[in-house]
């Protein structure tokens, strides 16, 4: 076993006056615990596969709405994060382009649309909030939270006055997850996650109006 300093002892001793242990001092004697436990092996907090998996743009009322299926690399180390209050956000960016056959693209619009993904320990449910519209769903299972946000339905993005029927356009999606709003203390105790934010490649494809 690993002996631990005694400065950093009487560190936590000062943290820790009589009475109720400061948070200070619960922080440092978690550390202590951590550095004389056995390291366990490192495991990525955003894991797997992370890729916009199809998009589409579907005409509604004068209007184009993105519809989009995503999938998310959630680990367990993610799911305990979740459930113990730790927030996931994911942004999509879109872009929109006039196709031109001797000059650069040129950018008709663009979007970025965040959600927020936190569980509310007074209603024990999973909060999904879509941060541009200030929209909110309530989930009861984090399955279910994360299943609502992967996917992405009736998304409002481009006026249709803006493309016209005798030009080509592409349209391009990317997503990105975020879990690095963890508290410093947090990541502290949860030292064996290496990573926290993930890009996913663009997904393009035509739109022909």
């Amino acid at each position: 076993m690993n002996a631990v300093p005694s400065s950093i002892l009487r560190l936590a001793r000062a943290a820790a006056p009589a009475g109720r242990p400061s948070l200070v001092a619960t922080l440092l004697l978690a550390m202590l615990t951590s550095a004389l436990a056995p390291a366990p092996a490192a495991a990525d907090g955003l894991e797997g596969r992370f890729e916009v998996r199809s998009a589409d743009l579907e005409l509604q009322d004068g209007v184009y709405h993105l519809n989009a299926r995503l999938d998310l690399p959630v680990s367990d180390a993610v799911r305990r994060g979740l459930a113990e209050g730790v927030p996931l956000t994911l942004e999509l960016d879109l872009d929109i382009e006039r196709v031109r056959q001797l000059l650069p693209n040129s950018r008709v619009a663009e979007l970025t649309q965040r959600y927020r993904l936190q569980y509310n320990a007074v209603s024990a449910r999973f909060i999904l909030r879509n941060d541009n519209s200030g929209q909110q769903e309530s989930l009861g299972t984090i399955d279910a939270a994360l299943e609502q946000l992967s996917e992405v339905h009736s998304l409002p993005v481009l006026d249709k006055s803006l493309v016209t029927p005798d030009r080509r356009y592409e349209a391009n999606v990317r997503a990105k997850l975020d879990y690095g709003t963890v508290p410093f203390s947090l990541r502290v105790l949860m030292f064996w996650v290496s990573e926290w934010h993930r890009d996913s490649d663009w997904y393009t494809w035509t739109l022909q109006p």
